[in-house]
């Protein structure tokens, strides 16, 4: 582009903002996201809600939410299962799992990168560099994590998958996500107050997804999240819900929310105990 084009639209976009800013004041304060639940089967629920609830624009999230009274939360890797890359429905049927999400990122050759252990053994070790794959989601025999790389430690660990960037930490926004951190769709994992694990994965609106925006969403009440971490977006951000899930009233329809990119890792809400036997769904 020519400097003289460059220099006009530079001007232009600076008028714009200034615009913007001078408006600001005067435009109402955005509408907290609605957030209702509903019972997919026993210990796992479904919600639905926007972004921006004012703009019919607006991404639109999935909720996915598990005490795991009746669930464990297992790392899936498309290895496992013979293939190199998967889309999550793929692996999630494999499992036998009730929901599933895409997690790390991956190379060119389809590498995951970052830390991926599964059954209690490393398949990948920590990736320390950079500052997106800052956050840690793990599980021990007797609770489920979020943690920054830096404090993290293997020891006692079954299962974990690292991503980023973190979005809550605490109860606190994460600082340095900026307005301009956009992604056609998102998908990640949070714990909520009374240590439930959230599923979520964004659909992209008309003007994209805003961190930013989901910080908020994650913090307002009907989901009242502490610790939050996003994986892979793009391409690659994928949900699966089984239409075979244990203990449900009536019928669940299976819902698959696909990306353009098979994954080599997902997350999976896997069905324990007599509800592991009633979810054989067909492959």
């Amino acid at each position: 582009m020519a400097a003289r084009e460059k220099g006009r639209r530079s001007r232009l976009k600076a008028v714009f903002l200034s615009a913007l800013s001078a408006f600001a004041p005067l435009c109402p304060a955005v509408a907290e996201p609605e957030i209702v639940w509903e019972p997919l089967g026993t210990d796992l629920e479904q919600a639905n809600a926007k972004l921006n609830p004012d703009s019919v624009f607006s991404a639109s999230v999935v909720l996915i939410r598990s005490s795991l009274a009746n669930y464990r939360l297992q790392v899936l890797r498309a290895a496992d299962y013979g293939w190199k890359r998967a889309n999550v429905r793929a692996m999630c049927r494999e499992a036998g799992a009730s929901a599933c999400i895409n997690s790390n990122f991956f190379d060119e050759q389809g590498r995951a990168l970052g830390l991926v252990i599964s059954r209690g053994i490393i398949q990948q070790k920590i990736h320390r560099g950079g500052g997106t794959l800052t956050g840690i989601a793990y599980v021990t025999p007797k609770s489920v994590g979020i943690a920054h790389r830096d404090a993290f430690s293997p020891e006692g660990v079954i299962e974990a998958t690292q991503a980023g960037p973190r979005v809550l930490d605490d109860g606190q926004l994460v600082s340095g996500l900026k307005e301009s951190s956009f992604r056609t769709n998102l998908s990640g994992m949070c714990l909520d107050r009374q240590g439930r694990v959230v599923l979520y994965r964004v659909s992209a609106g008309v003007f994209g997804s805003s961190l930013p925006l989901l910080q908020r969403l994650l913090l307002a009440p009907g989901v009242n999240c502490v610790d939050a971490l996003n994986f892979d977006g793009g391409g690659s951000s994928q949900l699966y819900i089984s239409g075979e899930i244990p203990g449900h009233a009536g019928s669940v329809r299976e819902e698959s929310f696909p990306g353009r990119d098979d994954v080599p890792v997902a997350l999976a809400l896997v069905p324990t105990g007599p509800y592991r036997e009633q979810h054989q769904p067909p492959r």
